[in-house]
């Protein structure tokens, strides 16, 4: 089973090598998995870090997370394709567990994991492994799976019967796919398939995570509007 992973990065050079190390980590074979970088627009050194560390690079010049999702799962070549995010690492068997997940159900159409912070304030840290898991969870035993980007995968031939990304939205491609994945075929969530993300959201300060959370709630599902940007901190 081959696996395409897809890292959307724009100005990430100071992530991106902690991120492809622990691909390169990887228990499943390396010949049977690709790692693609879309450089989105990026005025660093994103590129050049991409390339010396192995990764295959594809170049969205359109800025946005949603046109460098899709643009890099256009070009993928497995039948499966995982998504991560450029200051996300994952463990070793993290392809090796998505794989045994398709490889046992032929029908599944994704399935994603938790994220959790390793570094930060501990009530920021437990907020994320806690009450975050269990609303993944939760939404998965709904029927409405809510995935988030650095931590899925999907079939490439339901990814594209789902319609692909948004990739008008500037922010919540992520959780759109994984909705309109839900109602075509069956997706898992399992609670052992973990990455550690960095935390510099958190910048923004918790009000204003609460806040732009919240609108983006009301903007997703009651007026159907896409989400708010999300602010940028590299």
């Amino acid at each position: 089973m081959f696996i395409s992973v897809v890292i959307p990065a724009y100005n990430e050079e100071r992530y991106l090598p902690v991120c492809l190390r622990a691909l390169d980590r990887q228990t499943f074979p390396a010949d049977q998995f690709e790692v693609i970088v879309v450089d989105n627009a990026s005025t660093d050194a994103t590129a050049a870090v991409a390339c010396r560390l192995g990764a295959r690079v594809v170049a969205e010049p359109r800025k946005g997370v949603s046109r460098a999702r899709q643009a890099g799962f256009q070009a993928a070549r497995g039948p499966i394709i995982a998504s991560t995010d450029a200051d996300t690492r994952v463990p070793p068997d993290w392809l090796a567990r998505i794989a045994a997940h398709f490889e046992r159900n032929p029908t599944l159409g994704g399935v994603y994991g938790p994220v959790h912070w390793p570094e930060g304030r501990i009530g920021e840290r437990l907020m994320l492994r806690y009450p975050g898991t269990w609303a993944l969870w939760a939404s998965n035993r709904a029927g409405r799976s809510l995935w988030w980007g650095s931590n899925f995968a999907v079939r490439r031939e339901v990814f594209w019967q789902a319609g692909g990304f948004p990739v008008d939205w500037p922010s919540g491609e992520d959780t759109d796919l994984s909705l309109r994945v839900s109602r075509l075929a069956s997706v898992r969530f399992d609670p052992a398939l973990v990455v550690w993300a960095s935390n510099r959201r958190v910048q923004e300060g918790g009000g204003q995570m609460f806040q732009r959370g919240l609108a983006n709630v009301v903007n997703r599902f009651f007026l159907r509007r896409a989400p708010r940007p999300m602010p940028d901190f590299r």
